[in-house]
């Protein structure tokens, strides 16, 4: 296998079977056979003189030699494909776009906005997976990443989106039998990856307000946090998006509205030092227009 084009076929092959850590799930991805699959990833490791992946009977993973070579082929493969869009005749876009977004985000608003994108474009089809921990991103196999919070990857491209507005809230209920307690000795429900045992809270002149609690709950799920709030279990600190429509109704209460949580920023994540192709450069575009007319009163 000696044309550019092969070599790029060889890569295609490497990312599906690291994705899939499966020979036999790469080859139903690319329509081809896993003996096929197997002859392609030993002419790779042979061209490379590396082993890429362990192989049992159970499962393939990637080795470091296979692990620093998955960042490398998903850049070439990028930048292959961006050299198309620019030199094909044909404008539209089309292909899949791999997208890993927060869990609540992600089934709620930003859905709305690539539901809109895919009825725009067709020809466009979304990986979209739902995630709020870390994730190694050259692992993942994702075009770009959607986070609330900072981005703990210093090799990343990121934008800020937007900045979220949180509050206190809770149920007229619980505040009724709460009434008279002081803030600090309410029963707490702590979304774990932001409050945990301390809460923090700033004045509108930015002086904050910090105090221990021993949470009711704690969970790192927010609708767990949401829905035991609606039970008037306790108060919690929840984004004013999730939240608003409960305020509007008086379901829920702004329980000290002269205080707040810090704002978290939206961030979207890219893999550096490539060319994205346009599907995902235009994906790109449309979530921050969409964040910027969404969250306008929140950044």
């Amino acid at each position: 296998m000696s044309t550019r084009f092969d070599r790029l076929a060889l890569l295609e092959t490497f990312i599906r079977i690291a994705e899939r850590q499966s020979l036999s799930g790469a080859a139903r991805d690319l329509g081809t056979s896993q003996p096929s699959v197997s002859r392609q990833l030993a002419a790779l490791e042979s061209r490379l003189g590396a082993v890429l992946f362990r192989r049992t009977t159970h499962d393939v993973t990637l080795t470091p030699d296979g692990l620093a070579l998955l960042a490398d082929a998903r850049r070439m493969l990028g930048e292959w494909e961006a050299i198309e869009d620019r030199h094909s005749e044909d404008h539209e876009l089309k292909g899949t776009i791999r997208v890993i977004a927060p869990v609540a985000l992600g089934q709620s608003l930003f859905i709305r906005a690539a539901a809109r994108f895919m009825k725009d474009h067709r020809d466009i089809t979304i990986d979209w997976r739902l995630r709020d921990d870390p994730i190694r991103f050259a692992e993942e196999g994702c075009d770009c990443w959607l986070k609330v919070g900072p981005v703990p990857d210093d090799t990343l491209v990121v934008r800020e989106l937007a900045r979220v507005e949180r509050l206190v809230v809770g149920t007229p209920d619980c505040l009724d039998r709460q009434a008279g307690t002081d803030l600090d000795a309410m029963p707490w429900l702590a979304l774990g990856p932001f409050e945990g045992n301390r809460i923090e809270l700033f004045d509108k002149s930015g002086t904050p307000k910090t105090f221990p609690v021993t949470p009711k709950l704690a969970s790192d799920n927010i609708f767990s946090v949401y829905e035991a709030t609606l039970q008037g279990v306790g108060i919690a600190i929840l984004p004013h998006w999730f939240v608003a429509s409960d305020l509007e109704v008086g379901k829920l209460i702004d329980v000290v509205p002269s205080l707040r949580a810090a704002r978290l920023p939206i961030n979207l994540a890219l893999a550096s030092g490539t060319k994205r192709p346009a599907r995902v450069e235009q994906f790109c575009k449309a979530i921050q227009y969409w964040c910027a007319s969404n969250f306008h009163s929140d950044v």
